[in-house]
């Protein structure tokens, strides 16, 4: 049946340029039937054709199956659609601006302009390269009469290329790439075009052939083009010549502007400073999970402007800069940008480091010992953790319990463990036991710790964190937070920015040391400690969640104070709040000094952390004085277990 259909559907059509259906005849034709013409191109008709039972309209059987649109023809790069168009009326003609020549036939007619295209030409042109073949002699009268149909000069003594019946082309004309880069305009791709054009070169205007740039309006002869010597764009090997004139310019690898004497290659035609002569040509940054290679000038097709991936400010394509080298990702990265965490790659592997790594030695979780209907483990086993876990997803409304890898308050989904109180958030379970973080090129592990100094935040903190070989650690919260990210409250996106310094946005302080995320449109910043800060917590205070928030909408500025400290408030500065009871409250007052440590009773503080020349034990104390402020010890203190005297400290002293 399926078959029988097809056969129906070929043996009769419906074509948009003709009212009535047209037949499918597939028959040799006899020398009566070599009179008639195709109604499409007006040639005899020697194929298999379509004809009309009512009347003499019949097609090729390969101009009715012409497509109804051509898009990015190599003839005509101006506009993107040619659309078929019927024969015209009986008095009126088309102008092919392809052969140059008035036609009755359908034509591929552009939808902005007035050119068209008759549809011999158009299909010729569309198919180039499955259509030509060269020819070895041509008669006299052939070479009269044929000219080349790209650059429009004679054919005169050598082999000449012919796609089909009357359309002629140089055998170098036919070999001319449709599309390339050059040197001589960085900016965007140039496309193969004839026409009556001004050279940018040689500043003559003239018929020609020419490369084209659409959008600057840039033009550059054939023979000017081939006349100027020219490398490998994927050549790294350049001859610099030192350029002894101390004038300003900018460099043509990394675009930024120099005042020193520069270095130019002359068969390149580009101008650097002499640190870039040593540029890595593939590099593997921190910010990017693919390599990056170095390109002196855009390479790839598309003409939309693109902004840097580590600093959101727009890259200036005719200037040099890294590029990803995978051909469907279209990060960009200003060649500073680039450099300021890299290593340089000298083989690369076909596959990514995240993609080649085993899945399964990689998670945390070694075992899945139940799962419900929904494919979800519902009772794991987890490398830092010696009981088995269980899924819940339930806590009451005023419980405080932290998550034992984060310290964060306990909200969503999490595993817990039924023969003691740790507490896993599903997401903190799932991390992956080793990683590259953005900030640092060294791969790190996970591992869980009573203490340690997040080298990102600042904070000392309790849980697990990742650390690297070279001693850079960092807490979880610090580990989830991307290069470029968007705020709330602030319309614009942020890039972190290692060389800042100035001031946070949200608290205030002076940025001293690892920079900032920074805005490139306005001057707002936040470093690490201010990201991290946990979106909503317990306090106390209040039997609710308090949610941080970013700016107090109060017109009376009696109301800016903290109801913790009863102290004044920045209006501007970020704050925590409950929208129910509709307090206030200080960052510092709901989370106290500490608010990712986990000061429970027996947990060792190295001396690392203590000050002391022992190590110190978490006790419960509400009778002995501090040995160092001298106030009465009450709830959680450290004492010391091996010196001869009570050694007994708060915290905070230690």
């Amino acid at each position: 049946m399926e078959n029988e259909k097809e056969r129906e559907s070929i043996e009769k059509i419906n074509h948009f340029s003709h009212p009535h259906p047209l037949v499918f005849n597939g028959e040799e034709h006899n020398d009566k039937r070599r009179e008639a013409c195709c109604s499409a191109c007006l040639e005899s008709l020697l194929g298999p054709r379509f004809s009309c039972g009512e009347c003499k309209f019949q097609l090729h059987q390969k101009c009715a199956e012409a497509p109804p649109e051509i898009s990015h023809s190599h003839f005509h790069r101006e506009h993107p659609i040619l659309t078929l168009k019927p024969n015209p009326p009986s008095h009126l003609s088309y102008f092919c601006n392809l052969c140059k020549e008035n036609h009755k036939m359908f034509v591929y007619a552009c939808t902005s302009c007035n050119a068209s295209f008759d549809i011999k030409c158009a299909l010729l042109s569309h198919n180039m390269d499955e259509n030509f073949r060269e020819l070895k002699h041509l008669t006299k009268d052939e070479l009269k009469r044929a000219h080349c149909h790209r650059c429009q000069k004679p054919l005169v003594s050598s082999v000449y290329v012919r796609l089909a019946c009357r359309f002629y082309l140089h055998k170098k004309c036919a070999q001319l790439p449709t599309q390339l880069f050059h040197p001589c305009h960085r900016k965007h791709l140039l496309y193969l075009a004839s026409g009556y054009l001004l050279c940018k070169v040689c500043h003559m205007e003239h018929w020609n052939l020419f490369y084209l740039c659409l959008p600057c309006k840039f033009a550059i002869d054939i023979e000017c083009l081939l006349s100027m010597p020219r490398c490998d764009i994927e050549c790294n090997e350049h001859s610099f010549t030192q350029l002894l004139r101390d004038e300003p310019f900018i460099c043509d690898a990394c675009g930024t502007e120099e005042n020193y004497v520069s270095y130019i290659c002359s068969t390149c035609h580009i101008m650097i400073h002499k640190n870039c002569i040593s540029l890595p040509r593939i590099i593997k940054t921190t910010r990017h999970h693919h390599c990056i290679i170095h390109n002196y000038f855009f390479q790839k097709r598309e003409l939309e402007k693109l902004d840097c991936g580590i600093c959101l400010r727009e890259v200036q394509m005719k200037y040099g800069h890294y590029d990803c080298l995978k051909q469907d990702c279209n990060f960009v990265a200003h060649v500073k940008c680039a450099m300021e965490k890299y290593v340089v790659i000298d083989e690369v592997n076909e596959q990514d480091e995240e993609s080649s790594e085993n899945v399964v030695t990689n998670s945390s979780i070694t075992h899945i010992i139940e799962m419900n209907q929904r494919e979800e483990a519902t009772k794991i086993k987890h490398f830092l953790h010696e009981h088995d876990l269980t899924l819940g997803t339930k806590i009451k409304e005023d419980d405080d319990k932290l998550c034992d890898a984060c310290m964060l308050s306990i909200s969503t989904s999490f595993y817990y463990c039924s023969q003691c109180e740790f507490l896993l958030h599903k997401t903190c379970a799932e991390l992956p036991r080793r990683k590259n973080h953005w900030f640092h090129l060294s791969l790190a592990t996970l591992h869980s710790t009573n203490f340690f100094n997040s080298n990102l935040c600042h904070h000392l903190c309790s849980g697990f964190a990742y650390k690297s070989g070279s001693g850079f650690n960092y807490c979880l919260r610090c580990a989830r937070i991307p290069h470029i990210l968007t705020c709330q409250k602030h319309k614009h996106s942020l890039s972190f920015d290692f060389n800042f310094k100035g001031r946070w946005s949200a608290c205030g302080v002076a940025i001293h040391q690892n920079g900032a995320y920074k805005c490139k449109d306005c001057f707002f910043a936040l470093d690490f400690t201010c990201m991290t800060l946990p979106q909503a917590t317990r306090h106390k205070c209040d039997k609710h969640l308090l949610e941080l928030t970013f700016h107090d909408e109060n017109e009376d500025s009696e109301q800016y104070c903290c109801d913790i400290s009863e102290g004044k408030r920045d209006p501007n500065h970020w704050f925590y709040r409950c929208a129910i009871c509709d307090n206030f409250a200080h960052l510092k007052c709901v989370l106290g000094e500490y608010p990712f440590t986990k000061i429970k009773i027996g947990t060792i503080v190295p001396v690392v952390y203590s000050r002391h020349h022992h190590s110190l034990i978490c006790v419960k104390k509400n009778y002995d004085t501090c040995s160092r402020c001298g106030q009465p010890c009450q709830d959680v203190a450290l004492e010391c277990k091996y010196c001869a005297t009570n050694y007994t400290i708060h915290f905070h002293c230690r």
